[in-house]
């Protein structure tokens, strides 16, 4: 390889009597010309240079290929001026040009000069019109490029490192199929690109970023050194191209289905979900992406895919929602969940007794007042209780016939034998299914004694209802003295 040097020439007259522009030696006088070239970063192993043209005046009486002429390569750029090069490299004047060459070391990054000291022993003019110098083995070095990843629509700084001094740039950035040139030739080492947002948005509408190779060119002397690349990824900064919504884009209702709150249409704590839906026709993503996909986020829990639910509503929640285009570009919006409180109902202030038809208390009474008061999560309106009361024998398997209540309001209920115990059961049931329950007992008639029929059994206190037993009210004990014997 070889590098063809542009080199600034200094011609120095030595002697002449007849000065002549162009002339190359006269009488004996020679012109010395001095060309300075500078090596690049890995030296040369050669050198070479040539005339670009050279001609003899007519009636000139110079021998072209007798004539020598002397040249040397040195590092010092004074001194030889007035040297005819009489000790110097030699070589003769031939064909149509005039040329030398010579093997040597340069060393890399550094200034030489090549002086030339053209011969001519007669009369004769010989004119030059330039010379050019070519160093063999001259290889410069590919200048580095740094960069590192950016963003579209912002500014990436783009800086080289020249390994060759006097080096020049070409610097171009291919991306999405669009190639852009930063530099021409340029014996700058740093610029700028700023890729242009709407143009590659345009041509990526379906991706968040792309790669993009920024290559550099170097040449010294005209010739081209070699090349270097580098490669980054140019991303969409998060927002800078989201999709537009309208009102209504995103919109939450209640989901009930299989619950306890089936049938409502409130959000119920504990029991209802939210369900999310999304009308495309109120989002406008942008510059050709399209809609790719959505998701919620409520309570720590992310739902990518349709059904977009939460999970079930401990109270008020938010829920984020997002709408995702082809480019991974984001928009959002929360939505706020108002739950209504919900517990299970429960009685209160629960009154059983023995009573008449009329509801007048009686200890022999055949009929028992009922009454309870019921509290539960009124729900806006949507909630509902009923009251019941059933009752049995106490050593019955199985309570009768439930008989429905009014809340707060007392009902008789009958008929019931004076001489058997009864437990007495209200329950409270809400529209979720949710129920509670109170159990009161009836005692038997009092009784001071009372012997079963046929004998087979007592009661103290109350009528005997089993055979084979002596039977004391719930709540009596057995004393000797002041001592307790015997108790529940």
């Amino acid at each position: 390889m070889s590098t063809t040097l542009t080199t600034e020439a200094a011609w120095y007259r030595v002697g002449a009597k007849y000065p002549a522009t162009g002339c190359l030696g006269y009488d004996g006088y020679p012109l010395v010309g001095r060309f300075k070239f500078h090596t690049p970063s890995t030296g040369a192993a050669s050198l070479s240079w040539v005339t670009t043209e050279y001609t003899v005046q007519s009636g000139a009486n110079v021998y072209q290929d007798a004539r020598p002429f002397n040249f040397t390569v040195t590092a010092a750029s004074t001194g030889f001026e007035s040297n005819c090069g009489d000790t110097e490299t030699q070589a003769n004047i031939g064909g149509p040009k005039l040329s030398g060459s010579i093997s040597m070391g340069l060393m890399p990054d550094s200034d030489y000069y090549l002086w030339v000291w053209p011969r001519s022993n007669g009369y004769g003019r010989v004119l030059v019109t330039g010379v050019t110098v070519t160093v063999e083995g001259v290889y410069g070095t590919p200048s580095t490029i740094s960069v590192s990843d950016g963003s579209f629509g912002s500014q990436i700084p783009v800086s080289l490192t020249a390994a060759t001094q006097g080096a020049v740039h070409s610097l171009s950035v291919s991306c999405a199929g669009r190639t852009e040139t930063l530099l021409t030739d340029s014996s700058a080492v740093s610029c700028v690109w700023t890729p242009d947002l709407e143009t590659y948005a345009a041509l990526l509408p379906n991706s968040g970023s792309a790669q993009a190779v920024i290559t550099c060119v170097t040449k010294y002397g005209g010739n081209t050194v070699g090349s270097t690349s580098a490669t980054i990824t140019v991303s969409f900064a998060a927002g800078s191209l989201a999709p537009t919504v309208t009102a209504g884009w995103a919109a939450a209702s209640v989901y009930n289905s299989g619950s306890a709150a089936a049938g409502i249409s409130v959000y119920v704590q504990g029991h209802s979900k939210a369900e999310v839906s999304f009308d495309a026709s109120k989002i406008s993503p942008k510059n050709g992406a399209s809609i790719a996909g959505y998701r919620i986020r409520c309570a720590g829990v992310t739902v990518n895919s349709s059904p977009y639910r939460t999970e079930v509503l401990t109270g008020n929640a938010e829920i984020l929602c997002t709408v995702v285009d082809s480019r991974g570009q984001e928009t959002s919006e929360t939505l706020q969940i108002t739950v209504q409180p919900y517990s299970e109902p429960r009685l209160t202030e629960v009154t059983v007794y023995r009573c008449d038809s009329t509801g007048a208390a009686a200890d022999d009474g055949q009929y028992y007042s009922a009454k309870g008061k019921a509290l539960y999560a009124a729900l806006s309106g949507e909630n509902s209780i009923t009251i019941t009361a059933a009752h049995k024998r106490t050593d019955a398997a199985s309570f009768g016939t439930e008989t429905a209540l009014q809340n707060d309001t007392a009902l008789v209920i009958g008929t019931i034998s004076a001489d058997y115990s009864y437990q007495v059961r209200l329950t409270v049931t809400d529209a979720l299914g949710k129920s509670a329950t109170v159990t009161v007992t009836l005692a038997t008639q009092r009784w001071a004694m009372k012997f079963r029929p046929g004998g087979m059994g007592v009661g103290f206190g109350k009528a005997p209802e089993h055979d084979n037993c002596i039977e004391l009210p719930a709540g009596w004990v057995i004393r000797i003295g002041n001592t307790v014997v015997l108790s529940e």
